[in-house]
């Protein structure tokens, strides 16, 4: 891939596309209540799909967002594996299945998923997260 190629994925744009990922049940309910569901659920599935325009959609997102009347989303940071909970020398993460083409950072510790429940999924793919073991 050429540095001008649209599925060139920086860091920062891999970072809010997890939390994109992570905040889209909320993201439907209220595009939902403001009559703009359809709109997000066209920008979902796009950025779904491998040949995503990614920061196109991610500017979509946002202004989607704004019209919903979310001024801007508080940056937070994405958790570092040196963070994580612990003390063990084995960790568990769920990481994205687009992690390995560099377009997503969400992570979920093992952790925080109950017993005996199935693996978290992408909530814009809606495939399974991966599990590592650290």
């Amino acid at each position: 891939m050429n540095a001008g190629d649209s599925t060139v994925v920086s860091d920062r744009q891999a970072q809010e596309l997890a939390r994109v990922c992570k905040s889209v049940d909320s993201m439907r309910s209220l595009a939902d209540s403001k009559g703009l569901r359809s709109e997000l659920d066209h920008i979902l599935a796009e950025l779904g799909e491998p040949a995503a325009d990614v920061p196109t959609l991610l500017r979509q997102t946002a202004e989607l967002l704004r019209r919903c009347g979310v001024p801007g989303a508080p940056r937070r940071p994405i958790p570092a594996l040196a963070d994580a909970q612990g003390g063990r020398p084995l960790e568990e993460f769920y990481f994205c299945p687009r992690q390995e083409d560099h377009r997503c950072t969400r992570l979920v510790h093992a952790f925080d998923i109950p017993e005996g429940t199935d693996a978290p999924s992408c909530r814009i793919t809606g495939l399974p997260l991966r599990l590592r073991r650290f």
